[in-house]
């Protein structure tokens, strides 16, 4: 396989996950795949309209996962079905800010899961609640994709990973591979969509910029 982008310890490859796992090397998985939901957004984003790859249902995650069989961290939603093998659940407490929804129901869905699979997470044993606001919510302010996540996050959740190298086989705009950089790890990052890919090495070769 060639790479898309490689530098300091972190590649990232242009295709689709499931016909490249046997070439990867990973110890551990931290994603944010498909949820499964058939999500259609954004007003007023270049990807107003369009959906994400996969996005039908979890059949895709649940494929990737079950061949991979390491230890993951994988975001989701209260949804659709839950990982398979999962231990435990981490909530992402996203902010006041997030949350449209059903505007006939009183309150936001103003948070997300985080499934965690697997053993060697170790570390100082925190509240199962993570808070961190969620990344902003405009393209025109900055925003990336429409699933991006906080590298925040995901570097909370990689300071507790087995040691070894970070597989994304959903690595959409990259934040954790940014997060992985951030903390000197290796990762692999695997995206379908070649403007993600784009996006995803830029903000990586941002050697000092704040995210």
């Amino acid at each position: 396989m060639n790479p898309y982008y490689d530098h300091a310890g972190i590649t990232i490859y242009h295709g689709d996950c499931r016909e490249m796992l046997r070439d990867v090397e990973a110890t551990v998985v931290v994603t944010d795949p498909p949820y499964g939901i058939s999500h259609s957004s954004s007003y007023g984003a270049s990807w107003k309209n369009t959906t994400i790859q996969g996005d039908t249902d979890t059949a895709i995650r649940d494929e990737v996962l079950a061949q991979l069989a390491l230890p993951a961290a994988v975001c989701g939603t209260w949804k659709t079905p839950p990982v398979q093998g999962a231990r435990g659940c981490l909530v992402w407490d996203k902010g006041p800010q997030f949350g449209m929804g059903d505007l006939r129901f009183p309150w936001k869905p103003s948070f997300e899961l985080v499934y965690i699979t697997g053993d060697g997470w170790e570390g100082r044993r925190d509240e199962g609640v993570l808070r961190f606001d969620g990344h902003i919510s405009w393209e025109s302010l900055g925003r990336t994709h429409p699933h991006e996540k906080p590298v925040a996050l995901f570097r909370t959740i990689l300071q507790k990973a087995p040691a070894g190298i970070v597989l994304d086989p959903f690595a959409g705009s990259g934040a954790s591979l940014v997060a992985a950089k951030d903390l000197g790890r290796k990762a692999i990052g695997i995206e379908i969509e070649e403007r993600y890919c784009e996006i995803a090495a830029k903000r990586l070769a941002q050697e000092v910029l704040p995210r």
